[in-house]
């Protein structure tokens, strides 16, 4: 594996390897598994020693890391990092993974200085450098910024990931904003995948967009299958 290798996924998404330096907005409703897919495509590449940094708005540290613990029983919390801007108080709590707390997700400055130095300290530990990062999530920080002020986060971070060669997946809850506002926060992603919920096996659809080599339609997915 090497920096120019595209990013890749476990067998139960059906999402082909994507480039590096690529923003990819996972998109459904709160009711489908999409944040749940956001987080995986952000640890399927642990096990094979690559990093991954989270930026939580809508859930603690404790239960996003336990999340990943559950899908993908071999995730290692020394390769990740967490910035925490559910507002709680962490207390003594001790974990693996780097975490940081922001007070309010209105500090928009203070969660993108925390997120450069902790990519940092990722990016140099990581396998060739690879870091994977995840935003969950978009919509959730649209209740307490503005749309331009979201935009400009979104499009700067998106321009570090692009600069270090990373990968960035960032959730959105399209049925809580209007047309104009998903369509603005698109700009920032090379491409989308959508989430929907499914009456079939698996956890859901997903169907991707404006990526090169992917399937066509809707695929079923299952969050955490194994290699």
């Amino acid at each position: 594996m090497s920096r120019d290798d595209g990013y890749g996924f476990a067998a139960g998404l059906p999402v082909e390897p994507i480039a590096p330096g690529s923003t990819v907005l996972v998109a459904g409703p709160a009711l489908s598994r999409a944040e749940d897919l956001a987080l995986s495509m952000a640890v399927d590449g642990n096990a094979a020693g690559e990093a991954s940094l989270f930026i939580s708005t809508n859930m603690t540290c404790k239960t996003l890391l336990g999340t990943c613990e559950r899908t993908h029983p071999d995730f290692d919390g020394e390769r990740a990092a967490v910035i925490d801007c559910s507002g709680q108080d962490l207390g003594q709590a001790q974990f693996e993974a780097q975490v940081r707390s922001v007070s309010t997700q209105s500090d928009l400055t203070g969660i993108g200085m925390k997120a450069s130095a902790l990519y940092e300290s990722l990016y140099t530990s990581a396998t060739e450098g690879r870091v994977r990062s995840s935003l969950v999530s978009l919509s959730s920080l649209s209740m307490y910024v503005d749309l331009r002020s979201l935009y400009q986060f979104a499009q700067t971070l998106s321009g570090r990931i692009d600069s270090a060669d990373g990968l960035g997946v960032f959730a959105i809850d399209p049925t809580t904003h209007d047309t104009q506002t998903v369509n603005t926060l698109s700009q920032v992603a090379d491409g989308r995948v959508d989430v929907r919920e499914a009456d079939g096996e698996g956890d859901g659809e997903l169907r991707v967009r404006g990526l090169r080599d992917q399937p066509d339609g809707w695929q079923p997915f299952v969050v955490g299958a194994a290699d």
